[in-house]
This record gives structure tokens, C-alpha cells and sequence, in this order.
């Protein structure tokens, strides 16, 4: 229910080298211009500086256009790919062995951990739990950004119903979204 090792180290090496890339820009966290400083950064720091990067998504573009870092083009798409996110909150319906289900509106997705399962963060017995998080392609999967605002709300009956009606729904019709870049976006049945 997560990424594997290398999978998450990558996947950090590349955002916060471009997170790193906007803070020089903007100067959100004033007198950090390195990748090893940005890296040390407390993750209220980085918070804000992620929030400018997903207003902005032309932010993204640069980045990937003068690619400070030297990616290959292969990461620089993956890069890319991450404009195609979907940002909000999000009910964290249930956990399964092979990803975690994240619903808002109609919309269900499934979404992976990166260093730690999804599973190890949230107990079953406290399901359903909101959460604002980005939701982000990577290699075909959807994963969340490494930043989750729990928020500690109590769900009667009437929202857990609804919300486990919206999911069983979507895995009868095979509507669960299991990636949000655009040549793959397609549903299965979880």
C-alpha cells in the first residue's frame, strides 16, 4: 500500500529539488538557495512553499524547462505530469492491501503511501477521516504529495453509508481512478 523504497527517494528527490527551485524564486523561506538546506527544512516550511508551487502550476513549467538539477527527460515528465494533480479534502474510506481509497464528491481514487503505508498512519477504527492532500501521478500510480492535513472531525452514520455506497459504486462500474496522468487515467475494480 505504498511505493517501494526507491520509488519514494525518488519521487522526494524530485519535489523538493522543484520545491527548492520555487523557494529560490519567490523566496518563500528566506536565505535557503540549496537543495541540502531546502531538504533540512521543517515541513511547516515546506507547507507553504508547496502551496505556492500548486497555485502556480507555470512554476512547474520553468522548472522543468531550465531543470537546475539536470534531470533526464524521463523525470522531468514525471515532473510535468504533476499538473495534473487534484488538490482538496478528501474522506479516507478505507484501507485494502493494494492502496488506500480516497473519495470526494463522487470521485474515487486510489491512492498509495510513499515511506509509510497509508495504513500505518490511519487505524481502521477511526474510518472515515478527512484530509486535505494533493493527490499526484507518479509512474502511473497516484500517490499524495508527503504532506496530509488530518483533520479531527467524528462521522455519524448517514456520511459512512454514503461514503461507502459512493466507493462499492465505483468498484462495481470500475470507475475507481488508479492514475491521473492523462494517457492511462483509467478505473478498476478494487
Amino acid at each position: 500500500m505504498k511505493l517501494c523504497e526507491n520509488e519514494a527517494n525518488h519521487f522526494f528527490d524530485l519535489m523538493w529539488s522543484l520545491q527548492c527551485f520555487v523557494n529560490t524564486k519567490l523566496e518563500i523561506i528566506p536565505g535557503i538557495k540549496t537543495l541540502e538546506k531546502y531538504t533540512d527544512c521543517g515541513m511547516e516550511e515546506k507547507f507553504k512553499v508547496r502551496e505556492a508551487v500548486f497555485a502556480d502550476t507555470t512554476l512547474i513549467d520553468e522548472f522543468v524547462q531550465q531543470n537546475p538539477q539536470k534531470f533526464s527527460q524521463k523525470d522531468l515528465r514525471l515532473v510535468s505530469n504533476w499538473k495534473n494533480f487534484v488538490a482538496g479534502k478528501f474522506f479516507i474510506e478505507r484501507l485494502l492491501k493494494k492502496h488506500t481509497i480516497f473519495v470526494v464528491e463522487e470521485e474515487v481514487y486510489a491512492v498509495l503511501g510513499l515511506h509509510q503505508g497509508l495504513d500505518e498512519m490511519f487505524h481502521p477504527s477511526h474510518l472515515p477521516t478527512c484530509v486535505e492532500a494533493i493527490l499526484l501521478p507518479f509512474n502511473g500510480k497516484i500517490i499524495y504529495d508527503g504532506l496530509l492535513l488530518p483533520y479531527n472531525i467524528m462521522f455519524g452514520s448517514g456520511i459512512k453509508r454514503d461514503l461507502k455506497e459512493c466507493y462499492m459504486a465505483a468498484k462495481k462500474d470500475g470507475n475507481i481512478i488508479t492514475s491521473l496522468e492523462p494517457a492511462i487515467s483509467a478505473g478498476v475494480a478494487a
